[in-house]
């Protein structure tokens, strides 16, 4: 990751590597938050052509419902294109929720708009470049404008929301587009209830069985606090029994110091070291040649993103996938915070 987008959205701290520690203890006497479906019948997670499934392979129920979160556009394709492809060209509904609109990438807006020094209409225009990049990649990965739903959340403030700006008494300010409330005309504005209301909204509306949602240990920040938001969410309407106590929850990482690793669309992408990823059981999926085909044409529509990050987006351009599922005592400490 360059280190103009590190420095730009974490200010140099990483988020906490076992968020348990300095969190309340999980409540007691109720089935584990999050309890993991796990399905004897092969689903969608099979390896193709009727290979047979290697160490780890992912199972997904039969009939799945496939929500997923991606913090900014292209994030989606990064984590799980191939997983959508897949799920879409096999009749399952498939929704994406974008929380940003991405408008905050510095550098990004420099190079694009030939700024120097970026005004803030200039970002919002940049979100709308970003947003426009996510829906030519979802046609790609057999997605259509109505499965994708845009939040507007600021870039590089999710961290904030969650710690700081929580109360609806007290919005946040993008740094970037100035701006106090998402573009789209829900009523909310930048704080943390109001993106925590919108996310249940979304799983409340869908009711998916599998949910995929950011590594919860991404090192950016804005990736870590998505799932910190979808987390809560699901906690509350479980415990109101809106959704059922036992879905598929998949995480995928992203931002990470060491990994992954260079290498070329003919290498597999090897999971991360327990060290870096503790709590984490990792699968995943093998991809076709269509499926790691239609990957590689939705990432290279994000042209806003490919000079400054193409290397990082292309080693994720490999012969699988790979899904985490983290243990449920890490998913409850961060649902008792709000």
């Amino acid at each position: 990751m360059p280190a103009a987008r590190g420095e730009r959205t974490f200010g140099g701290v990483a988020p906490e590597r076992n968020p348990t520690r300095l969190l309340p203890a999980a409540r007691r006497g109720r089935a584990s938050l999050l309890g993991v479906l796990l399905v004897a019948a092969v689903g969608l997670g099979a390896a193709p052509d009727g290979a047979r499934p290697g160490p780890g392979a992912l199972v997904i129920p039969r009939s799945p419902r496939v929500l997923v979160f991606a913090p900014h556009p292209d994030d989606e394709t990064i984590g799980a294109g191939g997983l959508i492809f897949r799920s879409t060209h096999r009749g399952a509904p498939v929704r994406v929720v974008f929380v940003t609109n991405g408008d905050g990438y510095e550098q990004a807006v420099e190079q694009d708009f030939h700024e120097q020094k970026p005004r803030d209409t200039d970002y919002v225009e940049f979100g709308e470049v970003r947003r426009r990049e996510a829906v030519a990649a979802a046609r790609h990965l057999g997605l259509h404008r109505g499965d994708l739903v845009f939040l507007g959340f600021p870039d590089g403030g999710l961290a904030q929301l969650w710690q700081d700006h929580w109360s609806r008494t007290r919005p946040y300010t993008s740094p970037y587009t100035k701006e106090d409330s998402p573009p789209a005309p829900d009523g909310a504005e930048y704080d943390g209830q109001d993106l925590a209301s919108l996310v249940a909204r979304e799983l409340r509306s869908f009711r998916p069985n599998v949910v995929v949602i950011p590594h919860p240990y991404d090192v950016h920040l804005d990736h870590a606090h998505t799932s910190y938001f979808v987390i809560d969410a699901l906690d509350a309407l479980q415990s109101a029994h809106v959704l059922p106590e036992r879905l598929l929850v998949l995480t995928y990482l992203v931002h990470h110091h060491t990994w992954p690793s260079a290498g070329s669309d003919r290498d597999r992408l090897a999971p991360p070291s327990v060290k870096e990823t503790p709590d984490t059981l990792w699968s995943g999926i093998d991809l076709t040649p269509a499926e790691l085909a239609a990957k590689e044409a939705a990432l290279d529509e994000y042209r806003t993103q490919l000079p400054v990050l193409g290397d990082l987006l292309h080693r994720f351009c490999r012969q699988n996938e790979l899904y985490g599922r983290v243990k449920s005592r890490v998913l409850d400490g961060i649902a008792q915070v709000h």
